[in-house]
């Protein structure tokens, strides 16, 4: 039984503040504060994956300031293999087939928009106020549900703050999801005891795997309408000279994927909406 694993750094435990996951400098005590909470969750949703029986444990780390190597590997437990992108126009996950029996996400942020989400966004931060998928508004985590869901492969569990808990409810009813703190602002929280958060992430991974059922896959019909509102008409511009993007209102653009596995991929000189579907 495979699990794959996804990660973040905003939702994680033990996370307060914005140079703990975003400081430029790669030595800063702050940042390796923040890579260390990382490691220590990760290592936690690992051993319930284990003790819930899984075979391996695939693991990405999706911050994009790590550049694939927050994980501590001094730190990090042995039996996660750390796995990356197979190709990246179109951007498509390594080891994420139909052979994983479920996905979860660790150190998730709520979506862009989100009232008291601690750092909530999608994709960019202070870029992008809103996402849409087939008119509804959605985050990273959807993103990740519906990318998945193209194999067959339900989204089961997830850990975040509050708001991230909230939306998990909201949009996917079936999944597990572990508070790891309290959102009062944008970049402020009130943290919850990091060691009780990963105990209880052990645990709750470990049932949601228990009770993984692949009829919870999230699937939709193709083509998909994507939409984003970005938070200035410039960054709107720049995505509209592609063909096959609709321009909606000065700050907003469209675009229809016809492969799920596309969610991720924004309009550009290397990747352009209103193909067919294709393998990669």
């Amino acid at each position: 039984m495979i699990i794959w694993i996804c990660t973040d750094m905003e939702g994680l435990a033990g996370i307060d503040r914005w140079e703990q996951c975003y400081h430029p400098d790669d030595n800063a005590p702050e940042y390796l504060y923040g890579r260390e909470q990382l490691t220590e969750e990760v290592n936690a949703a690992v051993a319930g994956c284990f003790d819930a029986g899984a075979t391996e444990v695939r693991i990405i780390d999706g911050h994009g300031r790590n550049r694939n190597r927050g994980f501590l590997q001094e730190k990090l437990d042995p039996r996660a293999k750390q796995v990356w992108f197979s190709s990246f126009n179109p951007l498509r996950m390594e080891g994420l087939d139909e052979t994983v029996h479920a996905v979860a996400m660790i150190g998730q942020h709520a979506m862009a928009g989100t009232l008291n989400g601690f750092i909530d966004h999608t994709q960019v931060p202070k870029e992008i106020c809103r996402f849409l998928i087939n008119g509804e508004e959605h985050g990273e985590m959807s993103q990740f549900a519906l990318y998945a869901g193209a194999y067959g492969v339900p989204l089961v569990y997830v850990s975040g703050d509050e708001a991230l808990c909230e939306e998990a409810r909201r949009l996917f009813p079936h999944v597990r999801c572990t508070p790891t703190k309290r959102g009062t602002g944008w970049a402020t929280c009130e943290l919850y005891p990091p060691d009780e958060v990963r105990a209880r992430i052990r645990r709750d991974i470990a049932e949601a795997i228990r009770n993984a059922n692949r009829a919870d896959a999230w699937r939709l019909p193709t083509p998909i309408e994507v939409s984003v509102e970005w938070a200035y008409s410039g960054l709107a511009d720049e995505r509209a000279r592609f063909a096959g993007v609709q321009r909606v209102d000065a700050r907003t653009v469209a675009w229809k994927i016809h492969d799920p596995r596309d969610i991720y991929m924004f309009p550009s000189e290397a990747w352009q909406p209103g193909t067919a579907y294709r393998e990669g």
